[in-house]
């Protein structure tokens, strides 16, 4: 727990004092949850299952889990670039159906039409913004990948 505020400060200068710091990480002083903004790239393997996904279904709302069988990355993470996006159906329980698209963006990126920024800024969930330098797919795929054997069939 943060002792760097007095108890007693007002809620809107703790919350100032908190955005001041949550780039590098700190305890928020109202409830000492650790709050900090990551800087989370696009991996070579979420690049990887955006191209299955696209070979798969294009355009198309397609069942992710079903297209990417055991692949484990966090290829959801590439709606906060616009590179794809999740079909607002909700299943009958609450949960999320898993039925995603390629957008127009991702298409784009996906034939080296245009670039994205490296890294999204992402805090408790939501993207504040995106940094770096401009990336290509072949950039994410980096040695891991090669774009010209994922496209194949």
């Amino acid at each position: 727990m943060t002792t760097a505020l007095p108890s007693d400060t007002p809620l809107g200068e703790a919350r100032a004092w908190l955005r001041q710091r949550v780039d590098k990480g700190e305890h928020c002083p109202c409830c000492t949850q650790f709050a900090k903004v990551y800087r989370r790239p696009i991996t070579s393997a979420s690049a990887r299952s955006l191209v299955l996904l696209w070979r798969a279904a294009q355009h198309n709302y397609a069942h992710l889990p079903t297209v990417l069988k055991h692949t484990h990355a966090d290829e959801a993470k590439l709606a906060y670039w616009g590179l794809m996006e999740e079909e607002a159906v909700v299943r009958p329980d609450g949960g999320r159906a898993g039925w995603w698209r390629v957008t127009d963006l991702g298409e784009r990126w996906i034939y080296q039409t245009v670039t994205v920024p490296k890294y999204a800024r992402i805090y408790d969930g939501r993207c504040l913004g995106l940094s770096g330098d401009p990336v290509t797919i072949i950039d994410a795929l980096g040695t891991r990948f090669d774009l010209r054997v994922l496209m194949s069939a």
